[in-house]
């Protein structure tokens, strides 16, 4: 038994002499640098392991997906843990450079294109084609189902793609950044994200498109792909009336369209609020009050009331010259718009002061109670000063003062507004 057991050994120790011999140098030092980058990894030194991982993919012969998975994750917890901006972009571009050369012999998957593109975007020469076309890819292999963070990524390098284009470009670009917003808000909207990631698209869209005709063009196409699930329908709807009336487009056929389709899909308060504002901007004044009104009875919401009344006002006051009632709708606002209700109110008066009294000197009184009203509207925050200066420079002087019986001090009734002022 110990005879056996002796030659056992001795076979099996010659053995490993053997395989020892046979291992190449290039082997044992691919081993050696994978061993140092696992030691790396064990007190958590990301930086030091992507070094020792990076020798070994130059080293072994083959560097399989494993190894690359490794090699990524140890550059990807550098770049996260590095404070030096320019030390972090080195990371970056390394990395882009590791994700590029694993792709090609199948070891990353489809699911990081959307990491890739980030990290394209982070690098020290940002390639914005590269970063676009990871995106895309990144969506199509998804089917759409991407985190709400690459929405707004995608289309800020979509700008930045426009900016960087030349100048002959620059025209393709642009209209390709629009119909990229179009096809990111229906994104949106059917992954259920948040009005944020719509706002920060808005908001990105404005820094490009400047007028109707930039954004117009490609909405009709749009709207033939719209949602089918009736909310998701209703907020990309609203999202876009609010985009045209952002850019100033309420008297725009697709304005009308989008109202309409809007009113088809749920005649509710917003749609009829809706609809108000493009019997606004087409100019039927008195079509828009009727329509406001309704919207009105429509909700029991208290301030979307009487952002309605506020609304109504403005109508009364700048587009219809019905003074008396826009006086009347703009006092009985107290919210948030009460200091720019007290402005309507006050010009209201001031503007129907020829009408208001039997004398001239009369007449003139009402510029005490526009003054006064303009005044509140100041101390709730509205910009006034213009026309406290216009009205005040409207009252009767003392010699028509004098000339009619008045006197400084004294108080008159206005008839018009059924309020008491006193004569300064």
């Amino acid at each position: 038994m110990k005879l056996k057991t002796l030659l056992f050994g001795f076979v099996l120790a010659a053995g490993f002499a053997v395989n020892a011999q046979e291992e190449s140098d290039q082997e044992r030092e691919c081993l050696r640098m994978r061993f140092l980058a696992g030691e790396e990894l064990k007190i958590n030194n990301y930086s030091g392991a992507a070094t020792y991982y990076l020798k070994g993919e130059k080293i072994c012969k083959e560097f399989d997906k494993a190894n690359y998975d490794r090699l990524i994750g140890s550059l990807r917890n550098a770049i996260s843990e590095e404070k030096d901006e320019a030390r972090q972009k080195a990371f970056t571009d390394t990395l882009i450079g590791v994700y590029e050369r694993a792709a090609k012999i199948g070891a990353v998957s489809d699911e990081a294109l959307m990491i890739r593109a980030q990290y394209e975007m982070n690098s020290s020469k940002p390639r914005r084609m590269v970063s676009d076309s990871l995106f895309r890819k990144g969506i199509e292999v998804a089917g759409g189902k991407i985190d709400e963070a690459y929405v707004t990524l995608f289309f800020y390098n979509s700008l930045m793609k426009m900016n960087e284009a030349p100048a002959a470009k620059r025209a393709e670009v642009k209209k390709q950044l629009i119909s990229d917003y179009f096809m990111l808000s229906k994104l949106a909207t059917e992954n259920g994200m948040s009005p944020a990631t719509q706002q920060t698209l808005n908001t990105y869209l404005g820094y490009v498109v400047k007028s109707c005709e930039d954004i117009l063009p490609e909405l009709g196409g749009f709207m033939k792909s719209l949602p089918t699930a009736k909310e998701s329908k209703k907020e990309t709807v609203k999202s876009f009336i609010a985009l045209l009336e952002e850019k100033g487009c309420e008297t725009s056929k697709e304005y009308e369209m989008l109202i309409d389709t809007l009113i088809a899909i749920d005649p509710n308060v917003d749609a009829v609020i809706a609809k108000a504002k493009l019997l606004k901007a087409k100019k039927k004044y008195s079509e828009a009050v009727a329509t406001y009104k309704q919207a009105k009875g429509m909700t029991e919401d208290a301030e979307l009331k009487e952002q309605i009344e506020f609304n109504i006002a403005e109508i009364q006051m700048y587009n219809l010259n019905a003074y008396s009632s826009a006086y009347a709708t703009a006092m009985g606002i107290t919210g948030k718009n009460r200091g720019e209700a007290l402005k309507i109110a006050g010009q209201a008066v001031g503007q129907n002061a020829n009408n208001c009294g039997s004398s001239t000197v009369e007449r003139k009184f009402n510029n005490y109670y526009a003054v006064d009203l303009l005044e509140k509207a100041q101390a709730n925050g509205a910009s006034v000063s213009s026309l406290i200066a216009k009205y005040k420079a409207l009252y009767p002087s003392e010699g028509e003062l004098f000339d009619n019986g008045y006197s400084k001090g004294q108080t008159v009734t206005l008839s018009c507004w059924g309020v008491t002022v006193t004569i300064r």
